[in-house]
């Protein structure tokens, strides 16, 4: 029986990592992207212990120029599923009024410009009726920004920005059967999660992981598209 498979944009660690090894133990084929110059070694142990089914490759979803190599290194196959997990949180502050052009133009790139415009150049691997995921946040939700002073402006404004590409995606694939998913993990135990362990997180690794993959598998042939967290809830735009 052939193997399903699975492209992971942003694998080298966190959920990113957690979910490459979660769909090894699957038994799935995984492509697993990492930054250029970063440390692949828990990328390279789970290739030692699943031989033949982890490949990887080099990408900066903010960098244009690596989109091509990317694709090139993909050749011919063809995936299940899309996953685009890269994102940052941004500067601590999270402020307009405190950040820099650069600042703002960072948390954009990274979390909704660059990883739109990465799967768009990825469609052409999504097999019929495929699913494509992107990692958001529930602070993505316009409706459900009813915390005053809680701020995180930045970094709600590139989520939203997200799932708004998520679904120009959706619609223009949506004649060809497929799914897409904006997917809130919870807040998880990751650097990131944790600002470096600076705040306690809610959730571990793994009770977000297996929770996304559980939504996953649950919605994707749903044919639609949906903003939902890693215990199946639905959130509002």
């Amino acid at each position: 029986m052939k193997k399903q498979r699975i492209l992971i944009v942003g694998s080298e660690k966190g959920l990113g990592l957690g979910l490459a090894e979660a769909w090894l133990r699957k038994g799935w084929e995984v492509f697993a992207t990492h930054l250029p110059n970063t440390d692949v070694s828990s990328l390279l142990a789970l290739a030692e212990r699943y031989p033949g089914s982890l490949s990887t490759g080099e990408i900066d979803v903010t960098d244009a120029s690596h989109i091509a190599p990317l694709v090139a290194s993909l050749s011919v196959r063809q995936f299940d599923i899309i996953f685009m997990v890269a994102g940052i949180y941004g500067p601590l502050h999270q402020s307009v009024l405190q950040a820099s052009d650069a600042e703002f133009q960072q948390i954009m790139m990274t979390n909704a410009f660059g990883p739109a415009r990465l799967a768009r150049h990825l469609m052409p691997m999504l097999k019929p009726g495929g699913t494509l995921v992107f990692m958001s946040s529930h602070r993505g939700s316009i409706a459900s920004n009813s915390e005053p002073g809680i701020g995180l402006e930045l970094y709600r404004a590139s989520k939203a920005a997200l799932n708004m590409l998520a679904r120009c995606i959706f619609m223009d694939i949506s004649q060809k059967g497929h799914t897409v998913l904006s997917i809130h993990p919870g807040w998880v135990t990751t650097a990131m999660g944790t600002l470096d362990g600076a705040v306690e997180a809610e959730i571990d690794v793994k009770t977000s992981v297996n929770g996304m993959i559980s939504v996953i598998e649950q919605h994707r042939n749903d044919r639609n598209h949906l903003f939902i967290d890693y215990a199946n809830n639905i959130w509002p735009w």
